[in-house]
């Protein structure tokens, strides 16, 4: 991986994030890291970045370091992959033959859920603490938004289709009891077990 600074950094700082990259694992495209101060990151990605922020330009991606942060850094690895990996794709895009808002919506929620998933699958102890049960269920002013924005939020899901149900029910039994918490229950079973956009969309489609 090349390395390009665009501020002072120290040896611990550099191997620490070589070495949460390097626990991440391999990547489907290759990534150029960048320390860069805040006032560079943000030249860099458009607008503010705390931690670390995933870049693109024309097909080539970098990883934007402002402060090292473990969660942020693979979140931001695993943002580019779910990009460029054949089958993560398979299971957040949208068909070309599926179109409108809802749509465009669940892409945009599988999809995070998908890049939660490759933080689950290596330390699901880090996802977990970072998700915090009284998040969810989002009530909107449509039912199909509702389900769509929680499922959005709900790691959760990531976390049961890693393989670790008993944790992620642990988790979930601590969600706020609104009215929308039982459909979401059930629609979210369904999701566990049927993760992929096609699936998931017919299944909103008839609500």
């Amino acid at each position: 991986m090349d390395v390009l600074e665009l501020r002072p950094v120290d040896r611990r700082e550099m191997e620490e994030v070589l070495a949460a990259l390097r626990e991440f694992g391999a990547m489907p495209v290759d990534v150029v890291l960048i320390f860069a101060d805040r006032d560079s990151a943000r030249e860099l990605a458009g607008a503010d970045v705390e931690t670390a922020r995933a870049i693109e330009r024309e097909g080539h991606y970098a990883l934007v370091v402002v402060r090292p942060d473990k969660l942020s850094l693979w979140r931001e690895l695993a943002a580019i992959s779910a990009l460029n990996d054949v089958d993560a794709a398979s299971i957040w895009a949208r068909p070309e033959h599926v179109g409108g808002e809802l749509a465009e919506l669940l892409s945009i929620a599988l999809y995070r859920r998908v890049v939660d998933l490759y933080i689950a699958r290596r330390d699901v102890q880090l996802l977990a603490g970072s998700f915090n049960p009284q998040d969810i269920p989002v009530e909107a002013d449509d039912v199909k938004r509702s389900l769509v924005y929680t499922l959005a939020l709900d790691a959760t899901v990531s976390i049961a289709v890693a393989g670790f149900r008993s944790l992620a029910e642990e988790l979930y039994l601590r969600a706020k009891r609104v009215p929308i918490y039982d459909l979401y229950s059930r629609f979210r079973n369904f999701v566990i077990n049927n993760f992929k956009f096609e699936y998931i969309y017919n299944y909103l489609s008839l609500i």
